[in-house]
């Protein structure tokens, strides 16, 4: 694309000129300045994926490495620590040339979906797994890494394809069934073409790291055989923290559903000192503090004062009918809110007072 100069940059320019300076800096300095205005787009590579559905792909793979991490460890009987390292878009031939030329690889088919999969395992953690799945541990510093693997290497390392695979269906399982099954495995990265160059893929990067030596599993999904199912992933994964706070309010609710309180329904109360208590005899009469006749009383759970009922007899039996919730808490609420009122009206008034005083003070001459 051409650079246009405006009228103003021209005679800046022919001034410098002028002055015998160096003009090319100048120049520079102002195309990298205005590059700074736009930003690169390149319509080969159309973003087909939002922010929000990249967030929720990341979250489903994550989720699915706590458990892999448990049971590859205790496959190869050491820790093993995966991470996920990157979620990128880019078309099928660039994830071709990302990998290495020799490497393993597995593709996948994805029932009921049209298509396939791809997981590549780079040498740098293939060779690992295997020589710990043969009990050996160590890689031999002879052992060139950039060989092909030997087909009783590659049945070997089947067993970790294997296991990957159960934990990639459970992730998978939380949004829709999808049935992976291994079609086919190579060790020649060119060998395998499951869509066109230019196709857009959405490439997972885990990193594996087994005592201290570490290498990349790699998940190549193109876009078009999974973009039906990235909105029901956001779906799952968003409304899953909705759900988690329902959901455990709900099992609070059953769980304190049976629960047995202490009901007591207190008709008359009064206040006595210790001394008068003490001083009781045989005949005393002790008064109340309302009249006989109401059938008003308090109900209590568990020595908490709740509810306001009447009293009465149903059915030949005594019970109480309840009238309404006597909510303390709300009412030492408003008490506070009043407090705090009425000392602010308390504070502005000593203020206002203070102002007079001081302006009559200074117009009586003695400031």
């Amino acid at each position: 694309m051409a650079e246009f100069l405006s009228q103003d940059e021209i005679d800046a320019l022919l001034d410098i000129a002028d002055a015998g300076e160096e003009i090319e800096t100048a120049a520079d300095e102002q195309i990298v300045s205005k590059e700074k205005n736009y930003s690169i787009y390149d319509f080969k590579k159309p973003n087909r994926i939002s922010n929000e559905q990249f967030k929720a792909f990341s979250t489903l793979h994550d989720k699915m490495l706590r458990d892999l991490i448990t049971d590859l460890s205790a496959m190869l009987r050491k820790i093993v620590d995966i991470k996920l390292y990157s979620i990128e878009q880019m078309t099928y031939g660039e994830f071709i040339l990302s990998i290495p030329q020799l490497t393993s690889l597995n593709t996948l088919s994805i029932k009921p979906l049209e298509g396939r999969i791809v997981i590549e395992c780079n040498p740098g953690i293939s060779h690992k797994i295997i020589a710990e799945l043969l009990g050996s541990g160590a890689v031999a510093a002879s052992d060139n890494l950039d060989r092909e693997l030997t087909e009783i290497e590659v049945n070997i390392f089947e067993h970790f394809y294997k296991m990957f695979v159960k934990h990639l269906y459970r992730a998978w399982d939380e949004v829709t069934t999808l049935n992976f099954k291994i079609e086919s495995r190579d060790t020649n990265a060119n060998a395998i073409q499951i869509i066109s160059d230019h196709e857009i893929v959405l490439l997972v990067v885990l990193e594996i790291t087994i005592d201290e030596e570490s290498g990349f599993l790699s998940i190549c999904y193109p876009i078009s055989y999974i973009e039906t199912l990235l909105n029901k992933i956001v779906e799952k994964i968003f409304s899953e923290g909705k759900n988690k706070k329902a959901s455990r309010k709900q099992d609070i609710t059953t769980l304190i559903s049976g629960a047995k309180m202490n009901i007591e329904a207190i008709m008359a109360e009064t206040e006595m000192s210790v001394s008068e208590i003490l001083a009781l005899k045989p005949e005393d009469v002790i008064v109340f503090s309302k009249n006989a006749t109401s059938a008003s009383s308090k109900v209590y759970i568990n020595n908490t004062e709740k509810f306001v009922a009447v009293s009465g007899v149903q059915n030949n039996r005594k019970a109480i009918q309840i009238e309404s919730n006597i909510d303390h808490e709300k009412q030492e609420t408003l008490d506070a809110l009043r407090a705090m009122r009425e000392e602010r009206i308390k504070k502005a008034k000593e203020s206002t007072e203070n102002i007079k005083r001081l302006l009559k003070e200074r117009k009586e001459g003695k400031y």
